[in-house]
């Protein structure tokens, strides 16, 4: 009878050992999965990243340079924009500026410097008491950017314009966070947030 007992104990308690091994196994089976999907999250977001510095490292000519070709074609002119924003898988600046008669536009390529376009066109009447960009009162790109990175928590900023609006100078900078786009206008002299909206 007593040989019956301990077997039935020993049978009991490997019978609960073998559960334990098998909760633990189960434990071990469902972290790792954990594991490996934020591992994968982690590798995916790198590559996001990776990719908008790629992107970003392609824009070899600065806004100062892009000017400069902008004046050396038109002369004397007030600059009224200056876009920098990916065409297709590549960065390009369009300026715009304009005098007393006419609005003059150029896309240059930011990777090589190279003119893609240029062009003219008559100003209508109420165009012609509008105001261009003081650059000397502004704040930089990357100063806009920091903002709008701020603003907009982990984004990256992936476009930029830079725009007189109803006689104010403003930067409207477009910033990348996970698959949603937010735009951020800010007032290029006082650096204040004027506007922050997800883009649908």
């Amino acid at each position: 009878m007593k040989k019956k007992i301990s077997k039935l104990l020993a049978a009991t308690a490997l019978m609960g050992t073998l559960g334990m091994s098998v909760v633990a196994c189960s434990d071990n089976n469902s972290a790792n999965k954990t594991k490996q999907s934020s591992v994968k999250k982690t590798a995916k977001d790198k590559a996001s990243d990776t990719k908008n510095t790629v992107r970003k490292s392609q824009i070899k000519l600065s806004q100062t340079e892009a000017i400069n070709k902008f004046d050396k074609k038109y002369s004397n002119k007030d600059l009224k924009e200056i876009d920098l924003k990916l065409d297709g898988s590549k960065y390009i600046y369009e300026i715009t500026g304009f005098d007393k008669d006419k609005e003059y536009e150029m896309i240059i390529n930011a990777i090589n410097g190279k003119e893609v376009k240029s062009s003219s066109k008559k100003l209508d009447l109420d165009e012609r008491l509008q105001k261009g960009l003081d650059l000397d009162k502004i704040i930089s790109r990357n100063q806009a950017s920091e903002i709008a990175e701020k603003e907009v928590k982990n984004s990256t900023a992936k476009e930029w314009t830079l725009k007189m609006d109803k006689d104010k100078a403003i930067w409207d900078v477009t910033v990348e966070s996970g698959t949603s786009k937010h735009e951020v206008e800010i007032d290029a002299i006082s650096k204040k947030v004027i506007k922050s909206e997800k883009d649908d």
